[in-house]
């Protein structure tokens, strides 16, 4: 007794379907498969980065230093081109004009009534702000400070192009009479 052609062909697809459909369910039982499908997993922001070890560097970056060792230990790399000033603006636009202002005053649309008060550490054009030292605004830049927050996500030479920027926004302000 044997099958017509059609129904061998009918009978061979369904032993094939059964055949794989049966091996999902029993990879699940097979000790190194077991690893790949109960794995942990963290969703983006969902837990804090690990802390790299007391002492280490990641590569390509540089290590940190706290607002009075930037002061005190780093100067300013760059010689403010005008690729520099460039790449500092658009730095500037993207993290900083929110609460400073277009123009470095304080004056960001984050600051007013119900919002931001205007404090005057906001005013990158006030005298005090003027003898801060290069590496003081490249630490506030990297630990934030007050109502600032630490902008550590912004890459450690991207840092020098934003006090770049600060610098030409102070030279360019008004000067109060």
């Amino acid at each position: 007794m044997s099958l017509r052609p059609d129904l061998r062909v009918s009978a061979l697809i369904i032993a094939a379907v059964v055949t794989t459909s049966a091996c999902d369910d029993q990879v699940k039982y097979v000790p190194w498969f077991e690893t790949m499908t109960t794995q942990p997993s963290v969703e983006t922001y969902e837990a804090e980065p690990l802390a790299p070890v007391p002492g280490t560097v990641p590569a390509g970056s540089a290590r940190h230093l706290d607002l009075l060792a930037a002061d005190t230990l780093l100067t300013n790399p760059l010689e403010g081109t005008a690729e520099d000033l460039e790449q500092g603006e658009v730095l500037y636009l993207q993290f900083c004009v929110m609460c400073h202002g277009e123009t470095g005053a304080g004056d960001g649309p984050v600051v007013g009534p119900n919002r931001l008060p205007p404090l005057p550490t906001l005013n990158l054009l006030s005298e005090r702000a003027l003898d801060l030292s290069d590496g003081y605004i490249y630490g506030m830049i990297a630990n934030g400070r007050g109502v600032m927050p630490s902008y550590r996500r912004v890459q450690h030479e991207d840092r020098w192009y934003l006090v770049e920027y600060v610098r030409q926004l102070q030279e360019e302000a008004p000067v109060a009479e």
